[in-house]
């Protein structure tokens, strides 16, 4: 959570970014409850290390995911940090 917090944080507008973080903190903490509830039922049904293995998995999947769309996020996001000098250019 704390790299993409932060890119959105330094890729916000002055003006804008308080509201961008309301909205970021309330997409992760507003579907916390959603998770729970899921997790769980999976436990009711399946045991407690069932509930742990799926949230692994799920965990897992959204790891891959984040990786395959990272170089799309660097080439977007580094124009940004090149001009407001956080990284160089090259």
């Amino acid at each position: 959570m704390a790299p993409s917090s932060t890119i959105v944080q330094t890729i916000a507008d002055d003006e804008k970014r308080g509201c961008v973080m309301a909205f970021y903190s309330m997409a992760f903490q507003g579907m916390m409850p959603f998770g729970s509830l899921l997790t769980g039922n999976i436990a009711a049904r399946f045991g407690v290390p069932g509930g742990v293995m799926f949230n692994g998995f799920v965990c897992l999947a959204g790891r891959l995911a984040f990786a395959r769309k990272l170089p799309a996020v660097r080439k977007v996001v580094r124009p940004i940090y090149a001009r407001m000098e956080i990284v160089s250019e090259t």
